[in-house]
């Protein structure tokens, strides 16, 4: 039996392989263009099948049978051999220097490998074929295999150990050959699961506080009706990334070959490697260290075995001295995925320890000292915390580097308001209080949908009817604030509880302290989809005792008769609104108006319409709407050219 079919015995049939690669060069959506290439086989190859390699930190780790029996004939590897995870240090050039030696956590009665890894998280993603004795594989009908599964490893005290399951992982098809995003959180892979249009697709699924979603295919684009496999996600020094996989349901050069796209996917063109990258052969399983001029890929051409792993090396991208690097961002804007507004207020930490706050606008006038990319973390009251790397770009001259933080609001779970306290005997809203009432407002503004009620209590001092009209009057004090601040009224109810829900022992009678009689002195906030606000102690503070009115905006005041439903105010407050002029999608940036204008000059005659907006720095390229309903119309139009589009209020 020739060695080749043989290794498709054993890659294709027992593994039911699924593999995928990729990697983006530092150039304009090109990889390796305009490069020399040269390409040679690594030293640590052998007379069997050495695939799947994978940087961490610094070795090169791939999949190899063991050295005790390479010497043996086919069918005896056949019977008892499995596959075993190998590394070997690598230089500063990705060169392999020293023996190859095997990973002592992976030899196991698995096949192990393809694995990928990601630096952020420390986790190790291992192919893994299922516990099955080799000899029983020969048994298998021929349609049957042995199925791959997906497992997670993290380093614990230099060991590898700490494994779990991917989630999906099941018997009845195989999940594999991984990549992972370098922020750790979206896993590419392949899989023969229901639904797929080809032998093997690849998936991908993306993990959000520390669980995996459902895996979703990614589309008949990408698949075809072969196999689609060994992926590999690569971040270039440009800001982009792209995703790189074999394929053999495609016009190539024979077999499998290698291709790569944008990603994340969005129905963007699919390139083929050239020659010396792909040839008549299979080629498949290529990686990239970032930042580096070389990488590595896996090959049945002529060479030392059946499958080899080769170097390959290119000219790196270097900047052009007279632009140099940008700072990570010079626009930022804070957006609520949801609703497709801007947030205000949002927190925003950045890498060199600095803390900004978005506008109105959701612009975050950001200047970090960090002269690369930046890992910053936005949060704001209502939202999931988000991290996400700001990346240095190399820009076309005079243009601006800009980025969006994408928040959703964290339905479900307890927001962090906390409850709102008064003077005693008093309904006034006090300063502290209307902080609260502040960050409620907004998260009101941003989220249009959301309804709050709002509960009052008093302590026990006092008559129990007063306490009760009292409560009630402060209820309608904090939902009279609210409206003031431009929440229409039918969103927001506030009913008084006077004293019968206190918090502590201190009913009619009891001897407590002011301290103790404050706590039960406050209005609670609840959001149906979300829970109660934080149910908090509050100290007296500089506040106490103090008359303190907050002054709304110009309001007109519209008076009602008095309503069946004793949780509605009597008297509601609407604030006068006036035309905002209009807002503009914009499309582009610039650091003068000279380059705005340019560029200007280049896409008029295929956008009608399009502008200069603005007097000074930023001058940005865009097109007037009447209203912000039209510019999210206007932007579904604009999304797939100008990816990072938005839309300037006015």
């Amino acid at each position: 039996m020739k060695v080749r079919i043989v290794k498709y015995f054993i890659i294709l049939l027992v593994f039911n392989a699924i593999s995928l690669l990729g990697y983006a060069q530092e150039g304009d959506g090109q990889i390796l263009n305009d490069s020399t290439i040269k390409i040679f086989e690594v030293t640590t190859n052998t007379i069997r099948s050495d695939f799947g390699p994978a940087v961490v930190g610094d070795t090169l780790c791939f999949t190899s049978y063991s050295d005790k029996i390479l010497g043996q004939p086919d069918v005896k590897l056949r019977k008892n051999a499995f596959y075993d995870l190998y590394q070997a240090k690598i230089d500063a050039n990705g060169n392999t220097i020293g023996k190859r030696r095997p990973l002592l956590e992976f030899l196991t009665k698995y096949h192990d490998g393809p694995v990928a890894y990601c630096e952020k998280t420390g986790e190790l993603f291992v192919t893994q074929s299922g516990n099955v004795d080799p000899a029983r594989i020969r048994k298998l009908p021929a349609k049957d295999t042995v199925k791959l599964r997906i497992i997670i490893a993290k380093r614990v005290n230099g060991k590898w150990t700490s494994i779990t399951n991917f989630p999906y992982n099941n018997p009845a098809f195989s999940i594999g050959h991984p990549a992972i995003s370098r922020s750790g959180d979206t896993l590419v892979f392949s899989s023969d699961r229901h639904g797929s249009f080809g032998e093997t697709d690849l998936y991908y699924s993306i993990r959000k506080k520390g669980k995996w979603g459902l895996p979703v295919n990614m589309g008949a684009q990408i698949n075809t009706t072969g196999k689609e496999e060994f992926a590999f996600i690569y971040y270039n020094q440009t800001g982009s990334s792209y995703l790189i996989f074999a394929s053999n349901g495609r016009f190539g050069f024979g077999g499998l070959d290698l291709y790569y796209t944008k990603f994340p996917f969005n129905n963007d063109k699919i390139e083929h490697f050239d020659a010396p990258i792909n040839t008549q052969f299979d080629d498949f399983g290529m990686v990239i260290p970032s930042g580096t001029g070389y990488g590595y890929l896996t090959s049945n051409r002529p060479g030392t075995g059946s499958d080899d792993i080769y170097k390959f090396t290119f000219d790196k991208f270097v900047r052009p001295p007279s632009v140099g690097i940008n700072f990570p961002v010079k626009e930022l804007y804070v957006f609520n995925r949801k609703t497709l507004s801007p947030i205000s207020s949002a927190l925003i930490r950045s890498c060199d320890k600095q803390v900004y706050l978005s506008d109105q606008v959701g612009a975050v006038d950001m200047s970090t000292k960090q002269n690369g990319d930046c890992e910053v973390i936005a949060s704001k009251t209502g939202y999931g915390e988000i991290h996400k790397i700001l990346v240095a770009k190399i820009l076309k001259k005079g243009e601006i580097n800009r980025d969006t933080i994408w928040m959703e609001p964290a339905v479900k779970e307890k927001i962090t308001l906390n409850n709102i306290y008064y003077d005693y005997g008093k309904w006034a809203i006090l300063p502290d209080a209307a902080k609260e009432l502040d960050l409620l407002i907004s998260f009101m503004k941003e989220n249009p949908e959301l309804k709050v009620e709002l509960s009052s209590h008093t302590d026990s001092r006092g008559n129990d009817l007063f306490n009760l009209d009292l409560s009630q009057r402060r209820a309608e004090s904090a939902v009279n604030y609210v409206i003031s601040h431009g929440i229409n009224a039918p969103r927001i109810k506030g009913t008084g509880y006077g004293e019968t829900q206190l918090l502590n022992r201190c009913a009619n009678g009891v001897n407590c302290t002011a301290q103790e009689h404050r706590q039960n002195r406050r209005t609670e906030i609840y959001i149906p989809e979300y829970g109660k606000a934080l149910d908090v102690v509050q100290t007296e503070g500089q506040y106490a005792g103090r008359k303190y009115e907050v002054q709304p905006p110009v309001t007109e005041k519209i008076l009602y008769s008095k309503p069946s439903d004793e949780s509605t105010p009597k008297t509601q407050i609407h604030p006068i609104v006036h035309s905002t002029g209009g807002c503009y999608l914009i499309l582009r940036s610039f650091q003068t108006k000279a380059y705005a204008e340019k560029y200007l000059r280049e896409i008029m005659s295929e956008i009608p319409g399009v502008q200069v907006v603005g007097e000074s720095t930023p001058f940005r390229i865009g097109i007037k709407q009447i209203s912000y309903q039209e510019a999210q119309e206007t932007k579904k139009k604009f999304v797939g050219k100008y990816s990072d589009c938005w839309i300037l209020l006015q």
